[in-house]
């Protein structure tokens, strides 16, 4: 008896041992999928800023590429799933790469890079990281921007166009109140007290805007959809996913 029960005991703490270890390295891959984010979302606003800024695109490309090959060649095999983890970095790394050639032509790199921030929203919530902050983000801007472009370009309240902007304003509050449930360790993101709460009144400020645009679509005015839906609605939204990039000083 004392045999089967040392047996237990023993296969207990090694359990016990291997969950820590697994743990602290699901702590060590999340401070590096933050360490990976901050580096990757410089690029991502550059190459969309066009020509004058091709040189700050080209420099934090160049971080953001050297930042990605020493995070995948540190966890390509850190899951032996080809399917829920390694296609997935196959398909980063091709998007990162084909980025990297395509600075300064057109918004080119910046559509390469908008396929890594898609890839990494499947890969993170299914593999035990359901709460990332800019996956959050990510899955606002969607419909965010779709109500913002519609807008642009439309001419006219149809009934059309108004039940598309319903179903969508819906969905984009559903997703904003998700962003500002999710929590932010500030310690993980090298955040002070004063860092958070401007991360705060940025939230405020979209939510802000957000509320601004629901009312005017509620009226029916469409001068108001128009210019509550478009810049209104998008500028805040940058503004708050861009605290989290780790952004050069510009001379």
């Amino acid at each position: 008896m004392n045999k089967i029960v040392g047996f237990m005991l023993t296969g207990l703490m090694l359990v016990g041992l291997m969950g820590g270890v697994a743990m602290a390295q699901d702590e060590e891959l999340m401070q590096d999928f933050v360490n990976l984010e901050k580096a990757y979302i410089p690029p991502l606003f550059f190459t969309n800023q066009g020509p004058e800024f091709v040189l700050p695109a080209q420099k934090t490309m160049n971080n953001f590429l050297a930042k990605w090959e020493a995070f995948s060649n540190k966890y390509y095999d850190y899951k032996p799933d080809y399917a829920n983890w390694q296609s997935y970095f196959d398909a980063m790394d091709y998007a990162v790469k084909d980025a990297a050639t395509k600075v300064g032509i057109g918004n080119t790199a910046h559509e390469a890079l908008e396929a890594v921030r898609a890839t990494m929203l499947e890969l993170r919530p299914k593999n035990g990281f359901p709460k990332f902050i800019t996956d959050k983000m990510t899955i606002y801007h969607d419909p965010m921007e779709h109500i913002v472009l519609t807008l642009k370009s439309a001419t006219a309240p149809t009934p059309e166009l108004m039940a598309e902007l319903g179903a969508t304003l819906e969905e984009t509050q559903k997703a904003w109140s998700e962003v500002e449930k999710c929590p932010v360790d500030a310690g993980l993101w090298g955040f002070t007290v004063q860092d958070m709460n401007m991360y705060y009144t940025m939230l405020q400020a979209e939510r802000t805007a957000l509320d601004n645009f629901a009312a005017a679509f509620a009226s029916g005015n469409f001068a108001m959809m128009k210019q509550t839906g478009t810049l209104a609605l998008k500028g805040p939204f940058v503004q708050a996913y861009k605290f989290f990039g780790a952004f050069p000083t510009m001379p």
